[in-house]
């Protein structure tokens, strides 16, 4: 039987050179049990068919000189009798013609004839025959009272009788015979069906793993590309061609892999670069906010808060760029801890205080869990970044609505707008980094398309769900993370 066993060894066998040598090899290899059987029937019911055309022959051949053999012999009777009687030679000549045609039809039949005690049989008349024809070639008695030897004949007729019998006999035997074969022909064919119909299936298995078994491997490293793993190296096992494809696919992670570190090197130099301007930058609008440099008139007072707001907001996407690249390069090491929603929530909406006056937002909040259990920069980087998209896109007199509840095994977190939310399209890409979106942006400042995907990855890390409620108007923003004790 075929086991996990044998299905192992298989997988080490060593491929062929090329996928179309496999497939013709796989495909010889099933189709040779099905030509085996196909010659194999064929031999069979040829030989069937030779022998029923054999047997069809003899029986007509002996049934045609039986029906000679009866029909001259009554001719042979009754012209020796006429004979006798009318002593003419022209009767004498039709009893010589009938025995002529009496003796060819009983050498036909000695010659059909295999069996041996048939062969006497005919042997017998021919011997009787033989004699009564002396008789008759050589008396002149021309009273049929004087001449016992004519009752003969009835003799013959007997022992033909008997002749014709048997080898009637001879004929169903042999037809019977016939029918036995014939149905020992169709259960064997049958039998070799049962056989070889599953061992070309198993090998047709067989080709479709060897084939299916690097496809899917291959299937399954493009997808891993495509999702930005490139730390496992890729090698396909399988036909030469498929292994060549194999080592150009992880010629392609290690150049995808290369390029994802200069990248996430790059990030994360240029955010520090930008981060120590910036830093002068805002040390310097607090020393102008604070009067260092003399009193502010309330054009410059404007001006030096437009330059600490955006200086504000820029810093934010820089610490995003700086998350993100951490999140890619490191594991975020979760410090679980008891967390006061409330003070997480004020915390976060604080950096946001200046765009919310600026557009006369409303603020609800419903704390109907006012304790949970999380890490604490999980939690307020997800809601500094949740906060954040929901004052860029609120409209001017807008509203936006926090909850917190407990809806186990989660601890939910909900944040909602009068955005113009998100569309089809986005939502398909809506945790793809750098990605913008459709919709537009009514912020001072846009932002790098970050947001969402490190909410989305620490979310994850935290092992909770985020979730979009759907609604006509606005975002709806719905984040699940687990209780944890």
């Amino acid at each position: 039987m075929f086991t996990l066993i044998h299905l192992q060894y298989l997988m080490r066998i060593q491929y062929p050179n090329s996928f179309l040598k496999l497939l013709l090899t796989g495909f010889a290899f099933a189709i040779l049990p099905l030509i085996f059987a196909f010659i194999n029937a064929n031999i069979a019911f040829s030989k069937l068919s030779e022998n029923s055309q054999n047997t069809i022959a003899m029986s007509v051949k002996s049934t045609r000189a039986s029906q000679v053999l009866q029909e001259q012999l009554h001719l042979m009777e009754r012209s020796a009798r006429q004979y006798f009687v009318l002593s003419e030679f022209e009767l004498l000549e039709h009893y010589q013609n009938s025995r002529f045609a009496f003796i060819q039809a009983l050498h036909e039949l000695i010659k059909l004839n295999s069996d041996q005690i048939q062969i006497k049989k005919l042997q017998n008349i021919e011997e009787i025959e033989f004699n009564l024809h002396v008789y008759i070639m050589h008396t002149n008695i021309s009273s049929l009272e004087d001449m016992p030897f004519l009752s003969d004949f009835g003799l013959l007729a007997q022992k033909v009788d008997e002749v014709i019998e048997l080898n009637n006999q001879r004929i169903d035997n042999a037809s019977l015979q016939l029918a036995n074969d014939a149905s020992k022909a169709q259960r064997r064919f049958f039998l070799q069906s049962l056989i070889l119909i599953p061992f070309a299936l198993l090998i047709a298995v067989i080709l479709a793993f060897m084939l299916a078994r690097p496809i899917q491997r291959m299937d399954t490293v493009i997808e891993d590309l495509g999702k930005g793993v490139y730390e496992h190296e890729i090698k396909i096992d399988g036909p030469g061609n498929l292994r060549l494809l194999g080592k150009r696919l992880n010629w392609l992670r290690q150049e995808l892999l290369d390029l994802k570190e200069q990248k996430q090197r790059f990030l994360q130099h240029i955010s520090h670069e930008l981060k120590t301007p910036l830093t002068a930058i805002r040390e310097a609008t607090e020393l102008l906010t604070d009067g260092v440099g003399g009193a502010l008139s309330e054009q410059q007072s404007e001006i030096v808060h437009i330059l600490k707001h955006n200086s504000v907001r820029l810093q934010k996407m820089i610490e995003n760029l700086l998350t993100f690249t951490k999140m890619e390069s490191d594991k975020h090491v979760l410090q679980i801890e008891t967390l006061d929603v409330e003070t997480m929530v004020n915390a976060a909406l604080s950096a946001h205080t200046l765009s919310i006056r600026a557009k006369n937002i409303d603020i609800e909040t419903f704390y109907f869990v006012d304790k949970i259990r999380a890490d604490a920069e999980t939690v307020r980087v997800i809601l500094d970044n949740l906060f954040s998209n929901a004052v860029k896109f609120t409209p001017e007199n807008g509203q936006i609505i926090f909850s917190s509840r407990i809806e186990k095994p989660w601890q939910v977190l909900e944040v909602q707008d009068d955005g113009p939310g998100f569309s089809k399209e986005d939502m398909d890409r809506i945790f793809d980094p750098f990605y913008q979106g459709k919709t537009l942006h009514q912020g001072l400042v846009s932002s790098t398309g970050l947001g969402l995907t490190i909410v989305n990855n620490l979310i994850e890390a935290h092992k909770g769900l985020i979730e979009f409620a759907h609604k006509t108007r606005g975002a709806h923003v719905i984040v699940k993370l687990p209780i944890l004790e």
